[in-house]
């Protein structure tokens, strides 16, 4: 039973019998924290411990969720500024859709806290309308003030210091990767407040973003 953060501040197991097969005489649980891997061996995985026998390896070691994917990108907006720079504390957007200085650059990065098919659906469709909008209004671009992703920042900021996922290292806060400054990637929110808050920025003309 994992006793090293709080409760939720991790994906929970929700199958049935996850536990269960942890007992199992033909399985055994090893940390490789306090016995690192040191190599790949032609038998199986080699610890600081001892050597293991495998038929299969699967490899699930982590990943550098959310900016990741985007910042191995060369990604270059206005003056050619990179998004890897843009994001070097930390995903800023307003509302985890578009990144000031990169005009027309729509990203589904710091969503809600949801099942993500249930939020990349809205995203999807709001991007849509936000394009017809552009289209239809004779604009050629969209992009978000400065003024309105710092307050996208401090709002998301401020709903993330009231959860316990802070004080955990996790890939929630990308300290799974080493030098990623610690950071909670995900808007601390639940789906359909997440919705209004996109809904609202639509519905009042797109405020917030510079149209040109």
């Amino acid at each position: 039973m994992p006793k090293d953060h709080p409760f939720g501040a991790k994906r929970i197991p929700l199958e049935s019998g996850y536990y269960e097969v942890y007992n199992q005489p033909n399985v055994e649980l090893v940390s490789v924290r306090e016995t690192p891997i040191e190599r790949i061996t032609p038998k199986g995985i080699k610890t600081s411990e001892k050597e293991y026998e495998f038929d299969v390896i699967i490899y699930a070691t982590g990943f550098d969720a959310i900016t990741g994917p985007l910042t191995r990108i060369d990604i270059r907006g206005e003056k050619g500024k990179t998004i890897k720079d843009a994001w070097a504390n930390g995903p800023r957007t307003n509302l985890g859709i578009q990144v000031a200085g990169f005009p027309n650059l729509f990203i589904g990065a710091s969503s809600a806290f949801c099942n993500y098919p249930v939020c990349a659906e809205m995203i999807v469709e709001w991007i849509r309308d936000c394009i017809a909008y552009v289209r239809s209004k004779g604009y050629k671009q969209i992009v978000p003030t400065p003024e309105a992703e710092e307050a996208w920042i401090d709002h998301a900021a401020e709903l993330a210091s009231h959860t316990l996922l802070t004080s955990t290292k996790s890939w929630f806060m990308g300290t799974n990767i080493p030098g990623k400054k610690p950071v909670l990637l995900l808007y601390a929110n639940s789906a359909p407040n997440y919705r209004r808050e996109c809904a609202d920025a639509a519905a009042s003309g797109y405020k917030g973003f510079e149209l040109q």
